[in-house]
């Protein structure tokens, strides 16, 4: 046969921008067609079928995409997907796909096809806890027992296609998926029987009894572990954390591997041990008590601080509520007598234009109201920021004593937790003095041929045992030292920020106030000015509406502030 030489293999096509606006546009269902799509941000739904596409680039511009299908290309790494967090379907069948991975970011894929690709291990997806369809068939998948269990974890998949695998051809292969992936309804596309799934669930009984019973205990433990994080948590805002009973003693240990050593070369360092560990737990635990009802002191004490913030504030916002009525009042009350005398001088000339004089008496009434009107307001302005100035101070006096309490309340509770950390130091210093002649006593009774390496060493270099017990000294101080530092410093340090944000929080609650008071009134002065009475009356009558004290408007210039975290 004669070769054609004439052919060319396809060529790869890179994904561009362009690529994807007109892909798009043209994908369009009919009735959207007359809307051309510029911003990619706008798509919800791509495909980039049989485009030979070799490498996945410049999707980042579709953010709000939904659906992107991939599928007949020549795709070899999955990447730059991160972008699309709202992607919920992703088709990548009919590709070179060896390796799943990079899909961190689409924590809401609900389809998911790897269809004909050269997939050896199912890895990559153990987040896709919304997956409800998995495609992996038609590729390199082997083993059984591994993937099984690990889609086992994927509590929300229904539908799963593995036929055309290694691991699919072999006997027994569906009975253990189907027993061990039990929220599965479909598989290879053909709904799960209830016989289907018992006989499973009978073949498997023991294995699946064993894998239930250590997941009940590894949940036991994660959920364990979950509860020990959050009281630790919780314990952290009272600043004791790692107090309670002997969890800093055995932190004290944990690392001390000579240290341990000693304690358990005879019957007398164990008894010491154990005796300095119950006097330690004991005044540590004792710390840890205390430091829950300091704190339970300081939020009771923030909240007292509150309640008569919010006291103050909204005996003040109500106050001046019903001064900025009398403004509204005020305003309307001016406003009805100018269109009032329009309306009669109107009449009294009998549709004639009104004469001079008439214009001139109601311009001079006018700008008379308007004058009196702005001395009202300035009035209001003067007093609502007197009474403004008042909270203030006493904002600030209450929060001076507050200071001082808490200054008082933190100084207090510090002064004693020293104390406790003094008696924990004394006790080691207590334990090592004890320590050294039981250590001394023990050695020279022992013959050498009974000892231990490590007991050889410390009994031969009477040195080596010094730095021994020094080591292990040093090294119970320092933990001590430290978590001394840590309480005195963390404390110290949200007392600090705590008064600093109490300072400007009502710093800037003021300012607010005040631009809110001129703001208000600002805009009353304005609309009563003798152009707006004269000429704009409509206009004036229309905008009443608008800054009604109980309207939205209003609302916006209303002087309670008093939702301010202290």
């Amino acid at each position: 046969m004669q070769q054609n030489n004439n052919y060319e293999p396809k060529k790869h096509t890179i994904v561009t921008k362009e690529l994807l606006l007109t892909s798009a546009n043209e994908q369009q269902s009919p009735k959207r067609r007359r809307r051309v799509i510029t911003d990619l941000a706008d798509v919800h739904e791509i495909r980039l079928e049989y485009l030979n596409i070799l490498q996945i680039t410049c999707l980042w511009p579709l953010s709000n995409l939904v659906k992107l299908k991939l599928n007949n290309n020549a795709i070899e790494k999955i990447e730059n997907l991160d972008s699309l967090v709202h992607l919920c379907e992703l088709d990548l069948s009919f590709n070179r796909i060896r390796v799943i991975e990079n899909l961190e970011a689409l924590a809401n894929i609900r389809v998911l096809s790897f269809y004909d690709n050269e997939i050896e291990v199912v890895q990559g997806i153990e987040h896709m806890q919304n997956l409800a369809i998995l495609s992996l068939g038609k590729n390199n998948v082997s083993d059984t027992e591994t993937h099984v269990l690990y889609l086992r974890k994927l509590k929300g998949l229904r539908s799963l296609q593995m036929l055309g695998n290694p691991c699919a051809k072999k006997n027994g292969y569906a009975s253990y998926l189907m027993a061990f992936v039990p929220q599965l309804v479909y598989y290879g596309y053909k709904m799960i029987s209830d016989q289907e799934r018992a006989e499973a669930a009978e073949e498997h009984c023991r294995a699946l009894s064993e894998l239930q019973e250590a997941e009940s205990k590894k949940r036991k433990e994660v959920d364990a572990a979950r509860l020990e994080e959050e009281k630790i948590a919780q314990q952290a805002l009272s600043y004791v954390e790692y107090l309670d009973e002997d969890s800093l003693f055995r932190m004290m240990f944990s690392q001390d591997e000579d240290g341990k050593k000693l304690v358990r070369l005879n019957q007398g360092t164990e008894a010491a041990y154990e005796q300095y560990r119950q006097r330690f737990a004991a005044v540590s635990h004792a710390l840890y008590e205390l430091g829950l009802k300091e704190e339970k002191l300081r939020r009771e004490e923030i909240e007292a601080l509150d309640g008569v913030f919010d006291d103050v504030l909204t005996t003040t916002t109500n106050k001046a509520r019903a001064v900025l009525n009398s403004v509204q009042g005020k305003r309307t009350e001016i406003t009805v007598r100018v269109t009032q005398m329009l309306r009669e001088a109107a009449l009294v000339a009998d549709d004639a234009d009104i004469d001079d004089d008439a214009i001139d008496e109601i311009d001079k009434l006018a700008r008379h109201l308007a004058w009196e009107f702005g001395e009202y307001v300035h009035g209001v302005w003067s007093k609502l920021l007197h009474e403004e100035t008042v909270v203030h101070e006493q904002i600030e006096e209450m929060s001076r004593i507050f200071e001082a309490n808490l200054n008082d309340m933190v100084s207090a509770f510090l002064e004693v937790a020293q104390d406790h950390f003094a008696q924990l130091r004394s006790f080691e210093t207590e334990y090592s003095d004890n320590l050294m002649p039981m250590v001394v006593v023990y050695l020279n009774g022992l013959e050498d041929h009974k000892k231990s390496p490590f007991e050889l060493e410390i009994s031969e270099d009477k040195e080596a045992l010094n730095n021994c017990l020094q080591g292990s000294h040093f090294m119970h101080l320092q933990i001590i030292d430290d978590r001394q530092d840590r309480m005195v410093t963390r404390l110290k340090e949200w007392k600090t920020r705590f008064l600093n944000n109490l300072v400007e929080d009502e710093t800037s609650r003021n300012r607010n106030r005040i631009l809110e008071i001129t703001h208000f009134l600002n805009y009353h002065k304005e609309n009563a000015t003798v152009a707006k009475l004269l000429g704009q009356q409509e206009e004036i009558g229309e905008k009443e509406s608008e800054f009604t004290v109980t309207s939205s408007e209003a609302e916006k210039y209303d002087l309670h502030s008093d939702e301010e975290d202290y």
